[in-house]
């Protein structure tokens, strides 16, 4: 298991050069030379720093142009995960202090395999973020956290195949079970884990299930 430790200052300053490199060719490789896992075929938009403890990407893996990776945390991407602009994946290096091993910080992200990552998104990865395949993040300024004044369950999961609308909050420990519908706005504060649900409203609660006759397709888009 990676040792999830926080970077030096100069590997940092590393990444920064990395994410300024003028072809996606030299970002991806400036990267590798970083020791991250980037397979053939990745695509690296201009000024994404990636300035983590352990990066994992899977196949066709696509991140847009300003993304920040920032952090002692392990982040571990699925095949064909598409993340969009903007985004920022943060933890403090004081979560990896020794000092605060008893707080249990999981600093990990795990993203399924054909998920989505649209535009100017939070994630705060003190602990630990699953995103299930198929899921997605859509519209813009959602945010995910994992800490707070003594919150010991802080751990989000969010189930496949799911549709979360812009201006959503999760809480630390929330949930929400697969194939559901989160509605623009909600903020979900438990765990909500029946599956083939809308879900919306402060505290977010089930409003209806979804039937098996619905259908719902949804587009990757970059725009």
């Amino acid at each position: 298991m990676t040792m999830c430790k926080p970077l030096s200052r100069q590997r940092r300053l590393v990444a920064h050069s990395c994410a300024w490199l003028p072809t996606n060719a030299l970002r991806v490789a400036g990267f590798r030379l970083m020791g991250y896992k980037l397979p053939r075929g990745t695509r690296i938009g201009l000024g994404t720093v990636i300035a983590c403890a352990a990066f994992r990407a899977g196949k066709g893996v696509v991140i847009g142009r300003g993304n920040q990776f920032s952090g002692p945390f392990a982040i571990e991407i699925g095949d064909g995960v598409l993340i969009g602009r903007h985004n920022q994946f943060d933890c403090s290096d004081m979560a990896a202090s020794p000092a605060k091993a008893h707080m249990g910080y999981a600093r990990r992200m795990i993203v399924g395999a054909n998920a989505l990552i649209h535009h100017h998104h939070l994630f705060d990865l003190y602990g630990a973020i699953t995103i299930g395949a198929g899921t997605w993040i859509a519209g813009s300024d959602s945010q995910f956290w994992t800490h707070g004044a003594s919150v010991m369950d802080r751990d989000i999961v969010i189930g496949a195949d799911c549709y979360l609308g812009s201006a959503v909050r999760m809480a630390p420990g929330s949930a929400i079970a697969d194939r559901s519908v989160l509605g623009l706005g909600s903020v979900v504060v438990s765990r909500l884990d029946q599956p083939d649900s809308v879900v919306a409203g402060f505290p977010a609660r089930r409003l209806r299930s979804i039937e098996a006759g619905d259908e719902r397709t949804f587009a990757f888009s970059m725009e």
